[in-house]
Formats: C-alpha cells, sequence, structure tokens
C-alpha cells in the first residue's frame, strides 16, 4: 500500500469495503439461520401489528395467521402463488390445503399454480406462518388473468388466536404505544425548553476556562498543563462515583444479576463456569476473575451490600485508565491542544459515564483494549523497537481477549499494522519474524488456554448464549431486520430513550451520547438527571460532527499519505462496525444495536473528534468550538451526577419494589411526594405500597389524589383499580376498562380486569377480552392460560385446546396445563362428534410437541374406533417427531402406534425399536416399559391400544 498510488489506494479500500458489505448482504440475504426479510417489489413482508416488546422471549414457535378474500368473475386458467414465511408457512385456499413443492430455505419462495381451488365469486386465501425465534412474517403474491394479490397492510391477521388486526410492513418503524412500560417520558425538545438557562451559565463558565486554558498554554510547560488536567478529570471522576455512591445503593445495570452470578460462581467453587451454566457465563473470565478476587480481599460475596462499592470502584479506576490511556495515544497522534479535546470526549462521553456504575465487563475489556492501541502506537512510533515492546503488547493483547471477545478484532488489525511498518522500515525478516511470534506466543499464553477450553467442549472457540448449542435459546424483538433498519436515523434526535427500535443507527447514537435503554431496566425509569440527559442528544451533534469530519479527514490521508498509525486505527473501527452490524443480524434485538459494544474504540473516536477539531485551521473557530465542547462535557457530566428528585426516589423505589423490600420502596415513595408533592407516580407508588401493607382507606385516598393529578394516566387508573379491587369490584373493573382504554398496550391493566371478570364470573366478556390481551402480549403464557380458561368455561373446548397449547409451549415446565389439555381431549373424545372435533383441534394446533404428542396418542391409540384417525395421528406425531429431532423417547412411541393404526407395521416397529433404543440409552425405565409393550403389539401385527386413565 506504500508504494502505490493514491488512487490504487482509494480503490483498493473501496474494493476492501465493498467485499465485506456484499459479505454481509449475501449472509443476510440467502443465511436461513439469519432473521433478514429481503425486499421484493411484487409484494411486501407484512407481520402482525404486536406492541413494543422490551423483553426478551425463550424461543417458542408461535403462528400468526394471514387472510384475504377476494373476488373473481370466473375461474382463472393460471394463477400461480408465490410464498415466503419465516420461517414455515401453511397455505389454505378456501379451506382446501396447498401443497407446496419441499423447501428447505424459508427465503427462497415457493411455487405453486392454484388455479383448480379458485372459482368464480368470493374466494379466501389463509396462510398460517410460524417462527420459532420472532414474529411470524409473510411474503406472498397470487396473480390470475385479471386480479394480482399481493401481501400488504390490506391484509388482516391473528397472532396466535388474538383478535383480528391490520396487518403492518415489515419494514415500518416500531414504536411503543400508550401504556406500554418503554412508551411517553419527556423528549429531547421538550427537555431543552427547560434546562437552557442551565446552558447559558454553563456557557459562561466554558468561556473563562477557555480563556485560561489558553493563557495558561503560554505560562506553563505542556507536560505541567497535562498532569494538572489529567489530575482535574480523575478528581471529576472520583467526585462523581462519591456522591452516586450514595444514591445509588444497589446494584443496576446491563443484565446485572447475570454478570453477578458469574461473579458468585468464581467465589463459590473455586472455578471457572462453563458457557452453558448462566446467561453471561460465555464471557472471557478476566473481569470476574478480579471482581471475584477483590470482593474475597475484603470479604464480602455479590449479596452484601459493600460488593456494590468495590464493583464500582473497579469501573471508576478502569475507566480513570482509560481515559489516561487515550490522552495518551492522541499525544502520539496530534498537538496538545487537540489531544486535551480528545480527552474531554473521553473522559465524559455519556456510555463511559453510565457504564462504569454497572456490574459489566465492558469497562475492564475497553480499557485493555485502550491500553492495546496505546502499545502499538508507541511501537509503531518507535525509532528503535525493542523486543520488550512486543513483549508488552503481546501480554495486553491477550488480556484485552481474555476480558471480552470482541476484542479478538484487534489482533489482525495489530499484525497487519506492524507488518506493514516493519516491511516499510526494511526491517530484516528474521528480526521481524522473531518478535512477532514472541508477541503471539504470549498472547495466546494469556488467553489462548480459555479458548481451547471452550473449543474442546463445544467445538467452536466462540460461543455466545445466543448459539443453540449453549442451552439458551431466545429472541427479542424485533425478532428480524430489513434494510430499511440500517438506512433510517433520527428518532434518538427526539425520543432517544429506547430509540433502538427505529433501527441501528439511532439505537448506537442513543447509547453513545446517553443512556438510551436505560441501564437495561425496559423500562423508562432511572437515577440519571432526565431533563440534563436528554437535552444533552442535541449537543452531542457538535462532537458527532467532529467526530465524521475526522473520520473523513483520517480516510483521505490514509489514501494520500498511508501511514501503520492511520490503518490501525480506522482498521479497528471498521472490522468493529462490520462486527455490531453482523451481530444485529445474528441477533435480530433492539438492544443488540448498542454504542458501548465498541467501547475498545475510544481511542480512535477521540482521535477522529481531536483531528475534526485540529482541522478547523482558523483559531476562533477552534476556540468557539472549544467552548462547545466543554459545554457538552459539563452538561454530560451533570446528567449523571445523580441528585435527590422525585425522578430518582422513585427509581429507587421501583429497584427496592424488585428485591421485595416493600418498606424500603415505600419509603423512597415518600421521599419522592416529598420532592414533588404534584408528581403522580409517586403518589401511584406510594398507594400500592399503603396497599400491600394493608392500609386500604388510605391507599385509596392517595390513588384517587394521583388520577387528579394524571387523569390521562392508565398506570393511575390501574393503580386506584388495584386499591379499591377489595371493597368494590365493579369499581375496580370500571377503573381497569379506563385503564385499557389510556393505555391499550398496558398489559398489567388487561392481566388485573381479566382476574376480576373471573371473580365475577364473566367468562364471555374475559374471552373477548383475553383475545385482546393477546393482541398485545402473544407471548405471555399467563394470556394464553386465562384465556383458555374462559373459553372453556364458555364451552368452546376446541378453542381452549388450542391455548393451552401455547401454554405447553411457552412454559413447558407447567404440568397444570397438560394434566388440563389431556382432560380436555378426553371428554371431546368421548363425545358424539368427537372425532371431527379433535380434528378441529388438530388442524389449529400449535408447534407444541407436547400436545401434538397428546393428540396423536388419543387418535392412533383410543379404544373406541369412532374417535381414532391413524392419518391424522402420523401427521401430527411425525410434527412432534421433527420439532425434537427425534430425541424423546415417548414421542417415538407414539408415531411408532400411528403408524400402527394405518396398517403400517414395518415401519411401526422400526420407529418403536428406535424409541427403545433411546429409552434405553437415557436411562428411562418407563419409556423403556412403554416401547416394549408397543413393540409387544405391534410384532403380533396388532394396532397399540391404551384405555385412558
Amino acid at each position: 500500500m506504500f508504494v502505490l498510488k493514491p488512487w490504487h489506494r482509494a480503490i483498493w479500500i473501496a474494493g476492501f469495503a465493498g467485499v465485506g458489505m456484499s459479505c454481509l448482504a449475501l449472509f443476510a440475504w440467502h443465511d436461513p439461520a439469519i432473521s433478514f426479510l429481503s425486499p421484493d417489489k411484487r409484494a411486501e413482508w407484512i407481520v402482525f401489528p404486536g406492541a413494543v416488546d422490551a423483553y426478551a422471549h425463550w424461543s417458542a414457535s408461535l403462528d400468526a395467521t394471514f387472510r384475504r378474500e377476494f373476488t373473481l368473475t370466473d375461474r382463472p386458467t393460471t394463477a400461480p402463488l408465490n410464498v415466503r414465511a419465516m420461517r414455515r408457512a401453511e397455505v389454505r385456499i378456501n379451506s382446501t390445503p396447498v401443497r407446496f413443492p419441499p423447501n428447505s430455505n424459508w427465503k427462497e419462495t415457493a411455487s405453486i399454480d392454484v388455479a383448480e381451488q379458485l372459482h368464480a365469486g368470493t374466494n379466501a386465501i389463509e396462510a398460517r406462518a410460524f417462527n420459532h425465534n420472532g414474529p411470524p412474517a409473510l411474503w406472498l403474491t397470487l396473480i390470475t388473468d385479471r386480479l394480482s394479490i399481493r401481501t400488504e397492510k390490506s391484509w388482516e391477521v391473528s397472532f396466535a388466536g388474538s383478535s383480528w388486526r391490520q396487518a403492518v410492513p415489515a419494514p415500518a418503524a416500531k414504536a411503543p404505544g400508550p401504556g406500554n412500560p418503554v412508551a411517553g417520558g419527556e423528549g429531547t425538545f421538550d427537555a431543552a425548553k427547560k434546562i437552557w438557562p442551565f446552558w447559558i451559565v454553563l456557557f459562561a463558565i466554558a468561556s473563562v476556562v477557555s480563556f485560561i486554558g489558553s493563557l495558561s498554554f503560554r505560562k506553563f510547560t505542556a507536560r505541567r498543563l497535562e498532569q494538572t488536567l489529567l489530575l482535574v478529570v480523575a478528581g471529576l471522576w472520583l467526585l462523581l462515583f462519591w456522591n452516586n455512591a450514595r444514591l445509588l445503593p444497589f446494584h443496576a445495570g446491563f443484565d446485572w444479576r447475570e454478570h453477578l452470578k458469574y461473579i458468585s460462581y468464581i467465589q463459590q467453587h473455586r472455578a471457572l463456569p462453563l458457557p452453558n451454566e448462566g446467561w453471561e457465563m460465555y464471557q472471557p473470565p478476566l473481569y470476574y476473575l478480579i471482581a471475584a478476587a477483590c470482593l474475597s480481599a475484603f470479604k464480602l460475596s455479590t449479596a452484601d451490600p459493600g460488593s456494590i462499592l468495590v464493583l464500582r470502584l473497579i469501573g471508576a479506576f478502569t475507566g480513570i485508565a482509560q481515559f489516561i490511556l487515550v490522552f495518551l495515544s492522541l499525544r502520539l497522534l496530534v498537538p496538545i491542544r487537540a489531544a486535551f479535546v480528545g480527552l474531554l470526549l473521553a473522559a465524559f462521553l455519556p456510555m463511559h459515564l453510565y457504564l462504569a456504575h454497572y456490574a459489566t465487563n465492558e469497562m475492564l475489556a475497553a480499557a485493555l483494549a485502550t491500553a492495546t492501541l496505546y502499545l502499538c502506537l508507541r511501537l509503531l512510533k518507535s525509532d528503535a523497537r525493542s523486543t520488550s515492546q512486543f513483549a508488552w503488547l503481546g501480554l495486553a493483547l491477550g488480556a484485552a481477549m481474555l476480558a471480552k471477545a470482541t476484542n479478538i478484532l484487534l489482533l489482525p488489525v495489530a499484525i497487519a499494522a506492524i507488518v506493514g511498518k516493519l516491511a516499510h522500515t526494511r526491517t530484516p525478516i528474521a528480526i521481524s519474524a522473531r518478535n512477532l511470534g514472541l508477541l503471539l506466543a504470549i498472547c495466546f499464553a494469556v488467553c489462548g488456554w480459555h479458548y481451547t477450553r471452550i473449543w474442546l467442549k463445544f467445538g467452536t472457540p466462540l460461543l455466545g448464549n445466543w448459539d443453540v448449542v449453549s442451552g439458551f435459546t431466545w429472541w427479542q424483538d424485533p425478532g428480524y431486520h430489513t434494510p430499511a433498519d440500517y438506512l433510517r436515523f433520527g428518532r434518538s434526535l427526539v425520543h432517544p430513550l429506547f430509540s433502538g427500535f427505529a433501527g441501528f443507527a439511532d439505537g448506537i447514537y442513543s447509547t453513545l451520547w446517553g443512556d438510551g435503554l436505560c441501564g437495561g431496566a425496559s423500562s423508562l425509569t432511572h437515577a440519571w438527571n432526565q431533563q440534563p440527559m436528554l437535552a444533552g442528544y442535541f449537543w452531542a451533534l457538535i462532537p458527532t460532527a467532529l467526530i465524521l469530519t475526522g473520520a473523513l479527514v483520517a480516510s483521505i490521508r490514509s489514501i494520500r499519505r498511508p501511514s501503520a498509525e492511520l490503518f490501525l486505527l480506522l482498521g479497528f473501527c471498521a472490522l468493529l462496525v462490520l462486527g455490531m452490524i453482523f451481530m444485529t443480524l445474528k441477533v435480530p434485538s433492539y438492544a443488540q444495536a448498542k454504542a458501548f459494544y465498541g467501547l475498545s474504540a475510544l481511542t480512535a473516536l477521540c482521535f477522529f473528534g481531536a483531528l475534526g477539531w485540529e482541522t478547523q485551521k482558523r483559531k476562533p473557530v477552534q476556540f468557539i468550538l472549544g467552548i462547545l465542547i466543554l459545554v457538552w462535557a459539563a452538561n454530560s457530566f451533570a446528567s449523571y451526577w445523580i441528585i435527590p428528585s422525585a425522578a430518582q426516589h422513585l427509581y429507587a423505589a421501583k429497584a427496592f419494589a424488585t428485591e421485595n423490600q416493600i418498606d424500603r420502596a415505600d419509603a423512597e415513595a415518600l421521599k419522592a411526594l416529598e420532592a414533588d408533592p404534584s408528581n403522580a407516580a409517586a403518589r401511584d407508588f406510594h398507594a400500592l405500597g399503603l396497599s400491600e401493607l394493608g392500609q386500604n382507606e388510605e391507599a385509596i385516598k392517595e390513588a384517587e389524589r394521583a388520577t387528579e393529578l394524571n387523569p390521562s394516566g392508565s398506570n393511575a387508573h390501574l393503580d386506584l383499580a388495584v386499591c379499591v379491587r377489595r371493597t368494590d369490584q365493579e369499581r375496580a373493573i370500571a377503573e381497569a376498562r379506563r385503564a385499557i382504554e389510556l393505555g391499550p398496550e398496558n398489559s398489567s391493566a388487561y392481566q388485573f380486569l381479566m382476574n376480576c371478570l373471573f371473580e365475577s364470573h364473566r367468562y364471555s366478556e374475559a374471552a373477548e377480552l383475553g383475545r385482546d390481551w393477546l393482541a398485545v402480549t402473544p407471548y405471555d403464557a399467563a394470556a394464553h392460560s386465562s384465556l383458555g380458561s374462559a373459553l372453556a368455561e364458555n364451552g368452546d373446548l376446541v378453542a381452549a385446546a388450542q391455548h393451552l397449547g401455547y401454554v405447553m409451549m411457552l412454559r413447558p415446565e407447567v404440568e397444570q396445563a397438560h394434566a388440563q389439555l389431556r382432560q380436555l381431549l378426553l371428554s371431546l373424545a368421548r363425545q358424539p362428534d368427537g372425532l371431527q372435533q379433535m380434528r378441529e383441534v388438530a388442524a389449529n394446533a400449535p408447534d407444541s410437541p407436547r400436545m401434538l404428542d397428546e393428540l396423536a396418542w388419543l387418535l392412533g391409540t383410543y379404544p373406541d374406533s369412532a374417535s381414532r384417525d391413524g392419518t391424522e395421528a402420523v401427521r401430527l406425531a411425525e410434527r412432534a417427531c421433527d420439532l425434537t429431532q427425534r430425541r424423546i423417547p415417548a414421542l417415538l412411541d407414539t408415531l411408532a402406534a400411528a403408524y400402527a393404526e394405518t396398517g403400517d407395521f414395518p415401519r411401526a416397529i422400526s420407529v418403536a425399536e428406535e424409541a427403545l433404543n433411546r429409552a434405553r440409552s437415557s436411562g428411562d425405565n418407563d419409556a423403556v416399559r412403554l416401547s416394549e409393550n408397543i413393540l409387544a403389539s405391534l410384532r403380533d401385527n396388532l394396532p397399540y391400544r391404551q384405555e385412558p386413565e
């Protein structure tokens, strides 16, 4: 690259970038394991308009039914039907199933001519789509001589038996609606209107500081200025943590419980866990070893209150080390004034400040990556490179990779930069090979044992909790991505909190310049000062512009006059961006687009910001930009300096309530009321606390006062309903209905009202409400259970069975649902038209292996021939076995009995023997006896029969 002409370098760089993006595109477009909906102009991908859900879900193959009616003047001669569904679809035209050719990749279009199934007049097409790790989606076209049907928003859809809704295009950005836990809250414009006087004060202070700073450059040496500024900034960090330790006396942060479990495991077992033993235990262990050692040194466990301070101090000191290392790196690359701008970016970057308060490995991993970059830059800048430099770099790189797997991306970039520098300076090959070998050997010695251990156990050195082999099968909204998710941007400038639902760029911006995902709490409540944090997203446009300008300038310089240093920083950033996009494709969750996953690139980020400032050659412009950066930094610092307020006390109250510390929660609610008597949310919480403590009259008064203060608040009416329920059931029902009217996505209001309707024996209303509840939370097992009970009470056993099947799928550990389903199916089998009703149950059954097995067993083995259907039993049993990869002996026994009912004894015997072998290998004696009994019957050419209990 050093010997190429600039336009040659530009072509090479563009080519590499194009190859990288093309690989991602091919991966997204064609890999069936990736939930990416590729566009096709012939039709739109459509989905159910479900409420935004901030929580993760365990994988369960729920289904959505899409339907559309259309009229034909006569029967067409040809009618090609093209279908794609995420991830499987069953299509019916005029109630007749459409039989598609086998298709192993759901992203490929399945086509068939269905002219024979159409007729003159009104026709109906229905597609039932299934997806195990996200919402089902459908793409369909039907072309006739005179009419073209395609999927778009005119279709109706029902999700898992919910009420019918109009479908929505899958690329449309999702936004939380009224009543949703992550909906509402103040926007940036509203916050800016309230906080502008504070900004004027900050601007005045920043102007004075900048003026004094410019004079200091003339009077003091650069070294003295550096030391003074670093001490001041480090002191501010320690002061921040001292203040916040008093007002945030509990653990917080993204997956903090799982991080603590990792630390606790090491303390208790004196060993390292495997990735399948906990949600965060796939992470490399360095942070958790250090945290466990520090806690043990103070004789603390993760359950002790003192552990909070110890873990936060680890975050604070690693954060301080990080911005010092960033500054030292910048001093190697830019003039001192620009380096000071970069230091401000590093020290007061919001994601750096809030993340340091959480129990997480991100801070240590980023600090070690920054140390690696600093040592690498020093090595590249050195005229005489010593062996010790390579050794120290190998140690830092190995430690960084032992702290977080993302830092593996540093390895190829650092090695390539060093090789390029050595080649450019014509270092002897033998010396270069020796030094690089030493670097790699030390790096592998530090971290290689961890990745080798995982590789030997699981067959891959890199394993995450999103991989099936880890045992954690889950997904999170939106559950898929489209090209629009990577192209749109803007919501984070208006409503930044949880704006990651709008797309990748909004997710990155909202978590880079503020705690846009509110510490992983799936709620808008947080301890930070809301107004400066929200309004700070406007101020962040200034450092954003500097960073983008600097990145552009660095890219142009790398083309015109390439250097190993620019290659190192630009290359690492490029790999991190590609890696983050790749992970959002692999794990299509709104929470996957978090900027702090790239905190390791803080050096590069601050270098770009400093370079962007430096390119403004005019001194007055630099002076003004410096003032604006100081205002931004002060506003950022103020955002995370916790001040006792109603919002902060309310946040603490909710945190204590989550830990079932009702007394402390109510005490915090009272403090919130003292701070702001007009705070309706605080009164709501206090009312619930009083109700929990049995003080009903006081609770009702507080709840009524809350509704007066916030008459349009859904939660205010729900809390009032909770308080009056014991004394006035009808009023509670009315208030709950009002809560749903004001907050259609308030799932808690639906659940409360459902319970009230059951207590009042109003089952028809409960059934209607249950379908609307499912439209909000289709993955809620409680909603399916309640709706199933209501339907059963109304005598609709077929629909009730369907929802019991969903409960069994969503909560397989709940044996009560299985027992209820068995009794319900038996009662159907005993009815005169039982077979027909059981066929209806089978036609609408979800992909629940246990439900499919129960149905197949009855249809294949029931003593009364009037309630048996061998063909249907085989279909259901085969589906159950496919869903479980033929691992469960009992399901194979059912399949064997179903084959026997159809007269296919050779196949039945083969499957029964397979079941027996699996039962013996698993040591399941009950399964062994059942398989032996079935085999004995089948070898006598007798179908197996069993009298139901």
